[in-house]
């Protein structure tokens, strides 16, 4: 039975009325992606750039420079200033014969042959040829001595600018309020992942490219799991 003309245009009303329900759920979820993409830019580029740097940790010291300079500065007993001829004798011939008194003198010598403007903090033997002469905070600056071979090497550790920083906000050093603003960006993160998935339709949306590419995308976490943790 053929409808008639008074249906037929209620139907084309309604059909008419629903496009535009439609497509406005769209319109509006495509207006939120863009406002939060742009809202969360720098943070996007700042976990970007340190997500790089953290993922070679094992090439390379993320948050630190280490520099290294070796110097030929002596034997003990060619250091130690004001020794007895015995005990001069005694280190030429066996240089790690080092009384704690001649530690002392010859940490001070080293300081002094290396031209550091600073006392050092502190001092211990590892071993009997290796002397560690710290002089900054922690390990960030040290002077490694072989009394066997008169060689010294300074070592200087500096935190990496700007990268420092933005490791320190990536892995949460900070803690506190941090984890959660850190929080709601995952969660803004994931609200562009699945928004990112809605707003196209047609052919390059879900029923078509876009659910390809979403395909390919779920796949590469699920295979390196599986390949590179259970195989």
């Amino acid at each position: 039975m053929l409808p008639t003309p008074d249906e037929d245009e209620t139907r084309q009303s309604r059909g008419a009325s629903q496009r535009p329900r439609r497509s406005k759920w769209r319109k509006r979820l495509r207006s939120w992606h863009r406002d939060v993409g742009f809202l969360i830019f720098g943070l996007t580029v700042a976990y970007a750039i340190s997500g790089l740097a953290v993922n070679h940790r094992h090439h390379w010291d993320y948050n630190e420079a280490t520099a290294r300079s070796r110097h030929a500065v002596g034997l003990p007993a060619d250091l130690i200033a004001d020794l007895e001829p015995g005990r001069r004798a005694v280190l030429q011939q066996s240089p790690t014969a080092i009384s704690d008194a001649e530690a002392t003198r010859l940490v001070a010598a080293l300081g002094a042959r290396l031209e550091h403007p600073t006392p050092p903090r502190n001092f211990f033997w590892r071993g009997p040829t290796r002397l560690l002469v710290f002089y900054g905070e922690g390990d960030s600056e040290f002077v490694e001595y072989s009394p066997t071979s008169g060689i010294a090497e300074l070592v200087r550790r500096r935190e990496r600018p700007v990268l420092r920083d933005l490791n320190y906000l990536h892995l949460n050093e900070a803690h506190g309020g941090w984890t959660w603003a850190a929080d709601a960006y995952a969660l803004l993160l994931l609200f562009l992942a699945v928004s990112g998935a809605l707003i196209v339709k047609g052919r390059r949306g879900l029923g078509g490219r876009g659910g390809i590419l979403l395909s390919v995308g779920v796949a590469v976490p699920l295979l390196g799991i599986l390949l590179l943790r259970y195989l």
